[in-house]
């Protein structure tokens, strides 16, 4: 049984071909026929609906599809390709750095944290204070704080750069 996850927008299905007439879509069984009309044109019965597609290739992953009229761009991936692109995601995002800013305009209490300190996930990194009120920042991600750019007792603007996480 071939196995794909079809990406439309922010929207994943999980496709199943168990044979020439029969697709599983999210776990569903549908019957399925295909007729080529010209090398980009097909018809597709799902069920008992007819619908035109025409379809285009972009890259080895990528498709544009008009479906009765309706334009898709469509990724299509193996079950197991999709799980290695989640696992490199995520990879990437651990790797990211982090620029923490100010929030408003305010004061710089305290930096409850130093240069070359390691951080975790939601731990207090900062307060600030505006309309005299304290805010304490925490931190959106684990790593090492490499840079502060200001000292207790300034003045920030909104979206100051106050410090970097990598």
């Amino acid at each position: 049984m071939n196995e794909f996850i079809v990406t439309i927008g922010e929207k994943k299905k999980s496709i199943q071909i168990s044979d020439e007439n029969h697709v599983f879509i999210n776990n569903r069984m549908h019957e399925v026929s295909l007729s080529k009309v010209s090398d980009y044109l097909y018809l597709i019965r799902i069920d008992e609906k007819v619908y035109e597609v025409t379809t285009t290739q972009k890259s080895s992953e990528e498709y544009n599809f008009t479906i009765d009229g309706r334009f898709l761009e469509v990724i299509v991936r193996t079950t197991l390709e999709e799980k290695a692109n989640e696992v490199l995601k995520r990879k990437e995002a651990a790797l990211k750095h982090d620029n923490i800013k100010a929030p408003m305009p305010g004061l710089l209490l305290k930096i409850l944290k130093k240069e070359g300190e390691q951080v975790e996930i939601g731990e207090p990194l900062i307060v600030l204070e505006a309309m005299k009120m304290e805010n304490e920042i925490r931190s959106p991600s684990s790593g090492k704080i490499t840079e502060i750019n200001f000292k207790e007792g300034e003045s920030v603007d909104k979206d100051s750069v106050i410090l970097k996480i990598e």
